[in-house]
């Protein structure tokens, strides 16, 4: 519900729901904890409050450390929740906060995902497109961006239209170069 909440625009909503998720049993399986923390400090990324998500992301670090340490237990459904996940969460959270040397040093730890896994493939490029647009370097953005949006138009998520917002957002200053005017037409058609 926290995960749901951040994704409609209620980061404050989505804080109460993970900060509860995690007080309401401290004995639970340290990595239904860590996601529980890595859903708390992209909210907290989403609302600017950098020191707070850098605190909720270290926890979230050390208890997926403990889980993996303690090996499979009983909950399957939670082993999505491992480093890459980590890393690849990390790299929003930094561009959420406008930190985009942090979001590159992230996307550095952990590969990108594949062709297999396109949606999140479409959503890594799009956030390190936005962090080379906050850079300055709106040319290199856009060929990344680019890329997002031609694995968004074949997937059709909503979610991807959202990544696409964000992008296009950061490219505002840039709006009337002939790539940029190009690129937000087609990216309105997805969106819209």
């Amino acid at each position: 519900m926290a995960m749901q909440a951040l994704m409609r625009g209620f980061p404050s909503q989505a804080i109460d729901m993970a900060q509860g998720a995690f007080e309401r049993v401290p004995g639970a399986d340290p990595r239904v904890l860590g996601f529980a923390k890595l859903i708390e400090a992209r909210a907290h990324a989403r609302a600017g409050d950098a020191r707070s998500a850098s605190a909720a992301l270290a926890t979230a670090e050390r208890l997926e450390q403990q889980g993996a340490a303690e090996g499979a237990g009983e909950r399957a459904w939670i082993e999505f929740f491992n480093r890459q996940r980590i890393v690849t969460d990390a790299t929003e959270i930094f561009r959420d906060l406008g930190r985009p040397k942090s979001t590159f040093a992230w996307h550095a730890l952990g590969s990108m995902p594949g062709d297999a896994f396109a949606r999140s493939r479409g959503i890594r490029l799009s956030v390190l497109a936005t962090a080379h647009a906050q850079q300055g370097d709106w040319e290199a953005g856009l060929t990344l961006g680019r890329e997002s949006l031609r694995l968004f138009k074949r997937l059709q998520t909503v979610r991807g239209g959202d990544y696409i917002k964000i992008f296009a957002g950061s490219l505002h200053q840039w709006r009337h170069e002939k790539p940029v005017a190009a690129y937000l037409a087609e990216a309105r058609t997805l969106t819209s």
